[in-house]
């Protein structure tokens, strides 16, 4: 059913390597109680379960504010998209491009049905995509723990030999983001190649594009791509990205990230394409994105974002004394979102044009 596992066979496995690393950083972090995500472990290899140690404090408040943010950006979306009812029209889809072993979708599932039994869920499929030896390893999870199964809507299916996932709420789809044509016949109707399953993603629905710490991988021409596909693709109200990446590599820090990021064979070639942090939403804003949006620093959301009181929470965790290395550290990492089209009202009195758009707010904004 399942493909055998594999070693690193290419220079593709350096960047897969980097998923691994955020893995036990979310994984340190959860453990410590910075965010409540009771799945992660579950992606955690043999190896990595015997040789995790606990992260410095730097990284799991790094961690906090980066997942903080990202959570709060997709919350938005599928709170703007969620009804009382099981209304099909009013659904939404969410899109996460370099996956890995992100735990978001169980997650937020999870949450909802805790939480939210008001409301039915709103995402009416949840697609991840990754490399074909990324997925392999998630599939062969996901498959074999029941926690992880029985939040994906029943009758799962293993896909493509084992690469893959499909469910009523949740799709797992191998993929190489350079080779787009291949990728979209996957994902969408109406490719010329298009595969004898149906395509997980209806464009006509609302959809939110994730890629977190993604497209600083890329050729520039391929982000370019990716999200000129996205915008002229999926073109319902209410659409949006969501984006996690350094930039403003060009002073010392990056100079000595990048060369220690050499060292494991990596390079980051969509770095230079975003030199300030006005670059990262005016990048939104050439491929489509026609609404609002905006980018703040990791320290920018922690100073200024963050409720006060989730701050205190968890400066009661750890204590940290390298207080400039973190602010240098997070000033140089960035979340940005666009709205990529002005969307509609979803109904109701009080309802403006521009109802159904996300951003993160300032605390005195709110």
């Amino acid at each position: 059913m399942f493909p055998p596992v594999q070693g690193p066979a290419s220079n593709d496995a350096a960047v897969r390597s980097t998923d691994s690393d955020a893995l036990v950083s979310r994984y340190s972090a959860a453990r410590l109680g910075y965010l409540s995500d009771n799945y992660s472990h579950h992606f955690l290899s043999s190896q990595q379960r015997r040789s995790t140690e606990r992260r410095p404090p730097l990284i799991n408040i790094g961690t906090h504010a980066r997942t903080w943010a990202v959570d709060n950006l997709v919350e938005q979306f599928l709170d703007l998209h969620a009804t009382t009812d099981d209304a099909d029209s009013a659904r939404c889809q969410v899109l996460s491009l370099g996956a890995g072993t992100d735990s978001r979708f169980w997650r937020f599932r999870n949450q909802w049905q805790q939480l939210r039994r008001d409301r039915a869920w709103p995402c009416a499929k949840w697609v991840e995509v990754d490399f074909a030896a990324a997925t392999a390893t998630k599939a062969r999870t996901v498959s074999s723990k029941p926690e992880l199964k029985e939040l994906l809507g029943g009758n799962i299916k293993i896909e493509r030999g084992g690469l893959g996932i499909s469910s009523p709420l949740y799709a797992l789809v191998p993929g190489d983001l350079r080779q787009l044509p291949d990728l979209a016949a996957y994902l969408v109707p109406g490719a010329s190649s298009a595969p004898s399953a149906p395509p997980p993603l209806d464009p006509s629905k609302p959809t939110l594009l994730l890629l977190e710490c993604v497209l600083v991988y890329l050729e520039p021409g391929i982000t370019d791509a990716l999200l000129d596909w996205f915008c002229g693709m999926f073109s319902a109200p209410g659409n949006a990205i969501v984006t996690y990446d350094p930039f403003g590599l060009d002073d010392q820090f990056g100079i000595v990230m990048r060369r220690n990021l050499a060292l494991r064979s990596l390079s980051l070639p969509g770095a230079d394409e975003t030199p300030t942090l006005a670059s990262l939403s005016e990048r939104l804003k050439l491929a489509g994105a026609r609404g609002p949006g905006g980018a703040m620093t990791i320290k920018q959301i922690r100073d200024e974002v963050i409720p006060i009181e989730e701050l205190q929470r968890i400066a009661k965790i750890e204590q940290i004394d390298e207080v400039e290395e973190l602010n240098l550290v997070l000033e140089h990492y960035a979340v940005s979102w666009a709205n990529v089209a002005p969307s509609k009202t979803n109904g109701g009195p009080g309802h403006e044009e521009d109802s159904l758009q996300i951003g993160l707010r300032r605390r005195d904004a709110a």
